[in-house]
C-alpha cells in the first residue's frame, strides 16, 4: 500500500466537523478538491485546498487541506512549494502526531530528489511506524544507490550506518583498479554490514548448467610434426600440465562431472592464437585455461570479453589482465594481492626497525614492489634500497649483504695517528711513517649492522630469494625476509632448516601441503598412470597445477554453471583440490594468501 493511498483512506473516515451551513460548505469544497486530486487535476486541486487551508480554524478538514495542498503542489511539479508547505504544517501543528510520519516521509522524498541526502536521511530517522519500512527501503534504494561520489558515501556512512549506503560504497570500491583498492575498508564493510558482494555482468543474467562442459587448454606445445620434436615436447612443462589435467578429468568422471577437454597449440604467437580463435566452434567453450605468453594472452583476453567466456590464466600474477574483464581470472594471487598481504603483516609485526630493502627481477614484478612500498610508507617505514636485480645477477643481493668495504676511521682517531707521526718526525725518527694509507681505514659491512629491518622480495624468481636468504644467514644482526611462497617446492635448493634459521616469512601463493591426503592421492594417481613422480616446477606449469585447476574449476562449473562467478562471489572461500583455498569474493585473482613460516623443517601457517 503506497503512502498516497493510505492518506486518501484516512480522508474517507474523517469526522463531520460541526452542523452549521458553513461547515457543510467546507466539507463540500473539501470533497471537490479531493475528487480533483483523485483525477490528477493537481493545479485545480491546489486552488481548492488552498482556500480551505487559509481558513483560521483548527480542525481535521483544515489540517488535511494543508497536507493535501502540499501533495497537490508536489504532483503539479512544484516540489519547492510542497517542501515549504510541509514545513509550515510542522510549524503550525507541532502536536499533530498522526501526520508526522507521513510528512517526514514526503520531506525525505523531496530532499532525496533534490540531492539533499543528509536532509532526507534525517527525516527518515524520525519515522517510528513499522508500516513505512518497505517504502523507506524502496526510497533509499532509489536514491542512495545513485550516489557515485565515494568520499560522500564514506561521510554518509559515518553519520548514518545504513546497509544500503554500505552496499553502494562496497560496489564503488570494487570497481577500482586492484592496486588502488582499500581492502581494509572493503573487508570491514562486508563484516560489519554482512554484505554479500553482487555480481553484475553486462549481458549475462544467469548461469546456464550443462550435461557436458567444454574446456579449452591454450598452451605452447610447439609441436612441429617430427618424431624428435615429439620426444622433446613430451618432456616439457606444457605436456606435464596436460597430464595433470587428464588425471583431473578421471577424478571428475568418478564424481559424475563430465568435461570435454580440447587442446590448442598457441606456440608463442599472437597470430597463431588469433587464427585458432577464428573458428566459430570455439564460441561454445565454457572455460579457457591459458595461455602462457603475452601475445597469446592478449588475444584470449579480447576473445573472452567479446564472447563472454570465462578464462583462467594458470601462471601469471599480472593483475592487468583482470581490468574491465569480468570473465578473466588468475589462478595465483595478483602482484597487488601479494603486496597487500605482505604489507599487512609487515605493518603489524616488523616495526622495531622500519628500514626496508626491496628487490624485484623485472618490469613485470614492479607493480608488486611499488604497491608494497606505497602501503608500508603510510606507516612511516623507510625504503633505503629499491632495486631491480636480474635473475642472472641475483648474487649481487648476497654480496650487498655480506661484502665489506673500506671507510675512513673516526676523525679523532685519524687525528691522533697523524699527531703521533708528526711527533716522531719532529724527534728525527727515520721511520716516522708508522701508519700506511690502509691503517687510516676500517673494514665494515657495506650494509651496516641493524641498518635494515627486513628485505622484501617482490618476485617469484627463486634465485633472488636464495641470494637474500643466504646473505641474511651469513650476517650476525637480524634482518627478516618477506616474500611469496610460490617458488617453494619439495625440490628447492635452499634447505628448510636455513629458512627456519633466518625466520623467513612467506605470503602463501597457492601453497601445496604435501602431507594433504588429496595431494598424496594425486601423486599415487600420477605414479600409476605415468610410472613417474610428478615434479613441482618453480615458475612454469606442472602436473600439480593442471590437476588442481581441472578438479577445482570442474566442480565450480558443475555446481554453479558456465558463469560460476555468480556462486563464487557469494563465498568468502572455496576449497582447492591440492591447494588449501581460493578467495575470489573481492577480485578475480586468488586473494587467499596466508602467512607461512618454517616450523620443524615444515611449512606451516602462522598467525604472527
Amino acid at each position: 500500500m503506497t503512502i498516497k493511498t493510505r492518506c486518501f483512506i484516512v480522508l474517507i473516515f474523517l469526522p463531520f466537523v460541526g452542523h452549521s451551513s458553513f461547515a457543510q460548505d467546507i466539507k463540500i469544497m473539501f470533497d471537490e478538491a479531493k475528487a480533483l486530486l483523485d483525477r490528477q487535476q493537481y493545479a485545480l486541486a491546489m486552488g481548492r485546498f488552498n482556500q480551505i487551508s487559509a481558513l483560521e480554524q483548527d480542525n481535521d478538514l483544515v489540517r488535511y487541506a494543508n497536507f493535501y495542498h502540499a501533495i497537490s503542489a508536489y504532483h503539479s511539479g512544484d516540489a519547492t512549494m510542497a517542501q515549504g508547505l510541509f514545513t509550515q504544517i510542522e510549524e503550525k501543528y507541532p502536536d499533530w502526531s498522526e501526520s508526522a510520519n507521513e510528512i517526514n516521509f514526503w520531506q525525505a522524498k523531496i530532499a532525496f530528489e533534490n540531492g539533499e541526502l543528509e536532509n532526507g536521511l534525517n527525516h527518515l530517522e524520525t519515522i517510528n511506524d513499522d508500516n513505512f519500512k518497505e517504502e523507506i527501503a524502496a526510497l533509499k534504494i532509489e536514491h542512495l544507490t545513485k550516489e557515485r561520489d565515494r568520499d560522500r558515501l564514506k561521510t554518509l556512512l559515518q553519520n548514518y550506518p545504513d546497509p544500503i549506503i554500505a552496499s553502494n560504497l562496497l560496489t564503488s570500491l570494487l570497481t577500482e583498479n586492484v592496486m588502488d583498492r582499500n581492502f581494509v575498508l572493503i573487508d570491514s564493510l562486508i563484516t560489519t554490514f554482512k554484505i554479500t558482494p553482487k555480481v553484475n555482468i553486462e549481458g549475462v543474467n544467469f548461469s546456464p548448467k550443462k550435461e557436458v562442459y567444454n574446456i579449452g587448454l591454450f598452451f605452447p606445445f610447439q609441436y612441429n610434426g617430427d618424431s624428435a620434436n615429439l620426444v622433446r615436447m613430451m618432456n616439457d612443462w606444457p605436456v606435464r600440465f596436460l597430464q595433470g589435467m587428464k588425471l583431473g578429468l578421471e577424478k571428475l568422471a568418478e564424481e559424475n562431472i563430465n568435461i570435454n577437454l580440447m587442446t590448442f597449440d598457441t606456440k608463442t604467437s599472437a597470430t597463431t592464437t588469433r587464427a585458432i580463435l577464428a573458428d566459430p566452434k570455439l564460441k561454445e567453450l565454457d572455460l579457457i585455461v591459458g595461455p602462457a605468453y603475452p601475445g597469446p594472452i592478449g588475444e584470449v583476453v579480447r576473445f573472452s570479453k567479446e564472447h563472454k567466456i570465462n578464462f583462467i590464466n594458470p601462471l601469471s600474477s599480472n593483475g592487468e589482465i583482470l581490468i574491465d574483464n569480468p570473465f578473466a581470472f588468475l589462478y595465483y594471487p595478483s602482484n597487488e594481492s601479494l603486496a597487500i598481504s605482505a604489507a599487512e603483516y609487515t605493518r603489524k609485526h616488523l616495526t622495531k626497525n622500519k628500514n626496508v630493502a626491496i628487490f624485484y627481477a623485472s618490469e613485470a614484478d614492479k607493480p608488486r614492489a611499488l604497491l608494497y612500498r606505497k602501503l608500508i610508507e603510510k606507516d612511516s617505514f623507510n625504503v633505503v634500497i629499491e632495486q631491480m636485480i636480474r635473475p642472472n645477477e641475483s648474487v649481487k643481493i648476497q654480496q650487498m649483504l655480506v661484502e665489506k668495504i673500506k671507510v675512513d676511521k673516526d676523525s679523532s682517531e685519524r687525528a691522533r695517528m697523524i699527531a703521533e707521526m708528526d711527533s716522531l718526525l719532529d724527534a728525527g725518527v727515520k721511520k716516522w711513517e708508522k701508519y700506511s694509507k690502509d691503517d687510516f681505514l676500517n673494514e665494515e659491512l657495506g650494509i651496516m649492522p641493524d641498518s635494515i629491518g627486513h628485505v622484501f622480495i617482490a618476485s617469484d624468481i627463486p634465485s633472488l630469494s636464495a641470494s637474500v636468504i643466504s646473505g641474511i644467514d651469513a650476517r650476525e644482526d637480524t634482518i627478516y625476509y618477506v616474500g611469496s611462497s610460490r617458488w617453494l617446492s619439495s625440490e628447492q635448493s635452499i634447505s628448510f632448516q636455513q629458512l627456519e634459521r633466518v625466520e623467513a616469512v612467506f605470503t602463501g601463493s597457492n601453497w601445496i601441503d604435501y602431507e594433504k591426503p588429496s595431494v598424496k592421492e594425486f601423486r599415487e594417481r600420477f605414479l600409476q598412470k605415468f610410472s613417474a613422480v610428478p615434479k613441482k616446477e618453480d615458475r612454469l606449469g606442472d602436473a600439480y597445477i593442471g590437476y588442481d585447476i581441472m578438479v577445482t574449476y570442474g566442480r565450480l562449473l558443475s555446481q554453479y554453471g558456465k558463469y560460476f562467478q555468480f556462486g563464487l562471489k557469494t563465498k568468502k572461500m572455496v576449497s582447492g583440490e591440492l591447494t588449501d583455498n581460493f578467495s575470489y569474493q573481492l577480485s578475480n585473482d586468488n586473494r587467499y594468501t596466508p602467512i607461512l613460516r618454517m616450523v620443524d623443517s615444515k611449512v606451516k601457517q602462522s598467525n604472527n
